[in-house]
């Protein structure tokens, strides 16, 4: 846990723990090994440590503790005087690169020391920063929240951004300024509201509404509740099926669009541009040097003698037509 970490209900770990200065505990703490409480330090009920306690100065226990193993009360004001002194008399002997050699050794990190501080967390570790509150209501954090796997949470969660692996449950709301992304296999007994992006992985189940600025749906997650994205929701396919992608508006009207292109690495699909293209046919019979289907392989003595017969037939249908006529009158 980092500073000033407030927790209202009981801490209990299998393994080390490690609470900086000025965090408040609310109930009991139990430590399955070795136990380090920074400098005012404060646990409201009983300390229990199987292994060995290492306190800083004013860290105050009301409940008592037990330690089975060695117990350290550390104190750094002597520890300065002792290096002020030291290097006063030093500096009085006259041994300059003494001091040096001991400064060095005490305050260089060795390289293994680096290393090992710098290493990616282990599976199994739960790292609470600065600042954060947790309570049986709310975990509040005022940076980003990165949730790992197969974890189960209860409880609404506040933060800046929120990114989860797989198979999380969360029995309560996420709400963030920045995006909410949700690992495959999740369910999410609760709302999901963000001024950015969510994105919900494969499988995943929220039984409740989504509130953002713009929504990623995958096809096979399941949203029970009522979605509001004024920037749009979009559905995303498996990289080996056939990607398509569909849009929602704002007033919920559904634009389904296929895409050809290959799916990218990141998995986000967009839209292909609409292309149009001008027909070579030229539709009117009056171009010039345009392609009429038919009309090929005529000459002009063809095209007049046909103009004739079409011209001498309604002559003499008009002629026929009109001796009918006179006959019927007399």
């Amino acid at each position: 846990m980092g500073e000033g970490v407030a927790v209202s209900g009981d801490v209990v770990a299998r393994s080390d723990t490690r609470i900086d200065m000025w965090s408040k505990m609310g109930s009991n703490v139990e430590v399955g090994k070795n136990a380090y409480l920074g400098e005012f330090v404060s646990i409201e009920g009983k300390l229990t440590v199987e292994g060995d306690l290492d306190v800083g100065k004013e860290v105050k226990i009301k409940g008592g503790f037990v330690a089975k193993g060695w117990i350290v009360v550390r104190n750094p004001v002597p520890v300065i005087m002792f290096l002020f002194l030291y290097i006063k008399e030093m500096m009085r002997l006259g041994r300059g690169e003494e001091i040096e050699k001991a400064l060095e050794e005490l305050f260089d990190e060795s390289e293994e020391e680096y290393e090992s501080e710098n290493r990616e967390p282990a599976e199994k570790i739960l790292i609470i920063p600065t600042g954060a509150k947790i309570t049986p209501e709310a975990m509040e954090v005022g940076g980003d929240a990165v949730i790992g796997n197969n974890c189960y949470l209860i409880g609404n969660l506040k933060a800046q951004s929120v990114e989860t692996g797989k198979a999380l449950v969360l029995k309560g709301s996420i709400y963030s300024e920045g995006k909410i992304n949700i690992g495959e296999n999740s369910t999410i007994y609760g709302n999901l509201s963000s001024k950015g992006q969510v994105n919900i992985g494969r499988n995943t189940k929220v039984f409740g509404g989504i509130k953002a600025e713009s929504v990623l749906l995958h096809e096979n997650a399941r949203v029970e509740g009522t979605i509001k994205a004024p920037s749009g929701l979009s559905f995303l396919r498996d990289a080996a099926e056939m990607p398509v992608l569909a849009e929602v508006n704002a007033l919920g009207k559904v634009i389904p669009r296929e895409v050809k292109e290959p799916v990218p690495q990141d998995g986000i699909l967009k839209a292909p541009d609409i292309i149009e293209i001008d027909s070579l046919i030229k539709t009117s019979a009056k171009a010039k040097n345009g392609f009429i289907p038919g009309r090929e392989g005529m000459s002009a003595r063809t095209v007049v003698l046909g103009r004739t017969r079409r011209t001498g037939g309604v002559r003499r249908l008009r002629r026929r037509h009109e001796a009918g006529e006179h006959q019927s009158r007399s």
